[in-house]
């Protein structure tokens, strides 16, 4: 890469302005990346030698790495319109504008070319609104933001213009040289409930605390639910209250779980209130949406800066259960995910975001009706179900901002703590006996192929449906939970009475996540106050990280997805535990196995800093249980960190932190081994999140007293290096079920005085 920047630089007028990675992409047989030309000198040489390389077969002297470039090159062109409207946009666009009088207006987004220098920026910025103004359209908001190189413009055009953009007409805005991308406006992901009841017999508790250290950003919420009353600290500088004139339901719902949690499990209350910012509002009729006249990252951004400086001073985790349903992840990250990396490691904030669902039906082409789909024995069905799945996995990616690499993204779990027996025969559930996420849960992988979604949480049993008449035979997300099938939530008043009604999806499975996140945190509090009072806000929120994701596993469902994206099982191994984590993430959790103590469990946990290249090594005491019985044990451990991030680089992730395997003389002596029941190691270290995973149940060889070394370790930062000390948050436990000892012997040995000058407790 370094002799390639040279080579740019002898061409007079080209400027370097990042790189980045082309992986191997099951999705998209004709990759592109892209060169900044500010000047058309500059393109017309690199066109010059493209010719000469296909003439001859050569480059002239001094463009060597011309040569190794375009020796992988199909094409070389200018930048043009199919590059800035991505082919769903097209479609979008198409499909907004059609038979729309020529003077009816609509609003999209325009990503300009980013500039670091102010000048050339005010330059690009002028030139747009120039164009903009020519087509009869006006600039409605802007922004530059040079902290994740972002600067857009949301503009309102006339329909005559979309159509133009929609078919790539050279002459439209898809055509002018400021201009990097364009969208449509952000379009919020709404949730469905249904089965209201009435809010009785519900123990409404309070909370002991007020300053808060959860946030949720989310639409407009009735605040005085007597479930929400006294918990939510509002803040509203926009005034979204006075526009929600409709049902209020997403934030009422996101705000009643990140409280409650699920109202049919038992009472968990928080200790603290919630400070909760309104980023969407509910019009009188449609779905709850986006103030229409602010860029959302902007919102967001601001948003962030305003909590910090007044009632979440102290907010260290913040629900996000909102996405983009116009900007599926797409190979590359969204602004909004760079805002959010960027907002996490500068401000050690926790983003707790939901994965997003898919409404998308699934063709069966098995099955030619629905008589031979009912017909058919239940494993044929699930089978089939999942590989229909999984023949539209492409469309079905996480929804922006969710690839952020620092935040924590979150699957729905087919899974909710309803007691009611649903006696009829449709809708029904997709998957029996085996744990699967939801039918409609987005997939990952995330950028680079980092493990997205992280985790799945209980996001209601979600059913589907077979589509009427539909031959070959279609399944369709049953849209809309019950007290059958759903997570109870506060409810918008109806005819006078404010309830309770069910919700499902990813967005209450984020909810649920930052719920659990809380209730961690209440515990570390309690148990070791003088330590969490002190602790810096980064390294609490890196450590909650690693707590979520710590009790993660695939339980068993691996072999079931297998048997689908590699039926002949003769995919490497890293290939197939790449297909599975695509579904399952490093897997399902559930909060009280993180919060709640048990006799045959020990869990460890420590915070600190690493500088550039260092190591730690954490004594690991082994109980002597595991050298005396053949039962099953586990010892797994998780680390997690905030990154700070390079926009439009390859080393976008700028610092790596690994876990070391453990050495052969470590598995001997507690009896434990590898595991394939996990992601591979590569792809866990692909984010900011290393959860590994050791189990058997040999006997092991330690003498009494033995310790083993877990070692953390910063690798060479990728690119430029940085100086700044990186937060982490480190969790192990050693588990081992029935021997209820474990936490007993483990306690007596630790000592608050570890190797190395971190913090660590039992």
């Amino acid at each position: 890469m370094q002799n390639f920047a040279r080579a740019v630089h002898r061409i007079d007028g080209l400027e370097f302005a990042g790189e980045e990675e082309l992986e191997p992409d099951d999705f998209d047989p004709n990759p592109e990346f892209y060169l900044l030309v500010p000047q058309l000198g500059a393109l017309q040489q690199i066109v010059s030698l493209w010719e000469i390389w296909l003439r001859e077969g050569r480059v002239p002297r001094n463009y060597t790495p011309w040569r190794d470039l375009f020796s992988q090159l199909r094409a070389v062109r200018p930048w043009g319109p199919s590059d800035r409207v991505s082919h769903a946009n097209r479609v979008y666009f198409h499909d907004l504008a059609d038979e729309a009088p020529d003077t009816e207006f609509f609003r999209l987004e325009i990503e300009l070319v980013f500039r670091n220098s102010v000048e050339s920026s005010q330059s690009t910025e002028h030139d747009a609104r120039q164009l903009i103004e020519t087509i009869g359209g006006l600039v409605v908001h802007e922004t530059y933001r040079p902290e994740f190189a972002y600067h857009a413009l949301l503009a309102e055009v006339p329909a005559t213009e979309i159509r133009r953009i929609a078919a790539l007409d050279p002459t439209s805005l898809a055509g002018a040289d400021p201009v990097a991308a364009i969208t449509p406006q952000s379009i919020g992901t709404g949730i469905d409930v249904a089965d209201e009841m009435i809010a009785a017999g519900i123990a409404i508790p309070a909370p002991t605390r007020e300053q808060p250290i959860a946030a949720v950003f989310d639409a407009v919420p009735v605040q005085a639910h007597p479930l929400l009353t006294n918990w939510l600290k509002t803040d509203d500088p926009d005034d979204l209250e006075a526009r929600a004139v409709g049902q209020r339901v997403h934030g009422t719902a996101m705000a009643s779980l990140v409280v409650h949690g699920d109202l049919n499990d038992g009472p968990s209350p928080l200790s603290r209130q919630v400070y909760f910012r309104p980023v969407m509002y509910a019009p009188a009729f449609g779905a709850e949406k986006f103030d229409e006249d602010r860029l959302v990252v902007d919102v967001v951004f601001e948003a962030v800066m305003r909590m910090r400086s007044t009632d979440g001073a102290e907010v260290i985790v913040v629900n996000l259960s909102l996405g983009d349903a116009t900007k599926p992840f797409s190979g590359k990250i969204s602004t909004w995910a760079r805002a959010l990396d960027y907002l996490s490691y500068t401000y050690g904030l926790l983003f707790i975001v939901s994965a997003g669902n898919s409404g998308q039906a699934i063709v069966l082409n098995d099955f030619p009706n629905e008589a031979t789909f009912t017909a058919a024995p239940l494993d044929a069905q699930i089978r089939a179900t999942l590989a229909g799945i999984d023949a539209v996995k492409a469309d079905r990616r996480v929804l922006a901002p969710a690839e952020s690499i620092n935040s924590l993204t979150i699957g729905a779990w087919h899974r909710d703590a309803s007691q009611e027996l649903f006696r009829g025969t449709t809708p029904f559930p997709p998957f029996t006996g085996v744990e699967m996420p939801n039918f409609s849960s987005r997939l990952g992988p995330g950028l680079r192929r980092a493990i997205k979604p992280e985790t799945l949480f209980a996001g209601g049993r979600e059913r589907v449906r077979i589509g009427p008449a539909s031959s070959p035979v279609d399944l369709a997300p049953h849209p809309y939970p019950s007290r059958y099938w759903g997570l109870k939530v506060a409810a918008p008043s109806q005819n006078g009475a404010l309830g309770t009604h069910f919700t499902i999806g990813t967005s209450a499975a984020a909810a649920l996540a930052t719920h659990s996140g809380h209730r961690i945190f209440d515990a570390l509090e309690q148990a070791y106050p003088q330590i969490i009072e002190t602790m810096p806000l980064a390294e609490r929120a890196v450590l909650l990280k690693s707590f979520l994701v710590h009790s993660a596993s695939w339980r068993g469902s691996e072999i079931f997805v297998r048997s689908i994206v590699d039926p002949t099982m003769k995919l490497h191994h890293e290939h197939w535990r790449r297909e599975v984590s695509r579904y399952l993430g490093f897997g399902f959790v559930d909060p009280d196995n993180v919060v709640a103590c048990a006799n045959d469990r020990a869990t460890l946990w420590a915070t600190g800093t690493l500088g550039p290249e260092d190591s730690l090594i954490f004594d690991l005491s082994v109980p002597q249980s595991l050298t005396t019985s053949a039962s099953v044990r586990e010892i797994r451990a998780t680390l997690a960190w905030f990154t700070p991030t390079r926009p439009g680089h390859l080393a976008y992730r700028a610092v790596r932190l690994k876990i070391d395997a453990l050495e052969r003389s470590s598995l001997q002596m507690t009896g434990v081994g590898t595991t394939s029941d996990q992601p591979s190691n590569s792809q866990s270290e692909s984010g900011t999140v290393v959860h590994r995973r050791w189990t058997s149940s040999q006997i092991g060889e330690a003498e009494s007293g033995a310790t083993i070394p877990i070692q953390i370790q910063r690798e060479r930062d990728q690119g430029t290096p940085i100086d700044e000390p990186i937060p982490f948050g480190l969790v192990i436990t050693i588990e081992m079920p029935g021997e209820d000892q474990i936490y007993e012997e483990v306690l007596t040995s630790v000592q608050v005085r570890p190797r190395i000058p971190v913090r660590a407790q039992a």
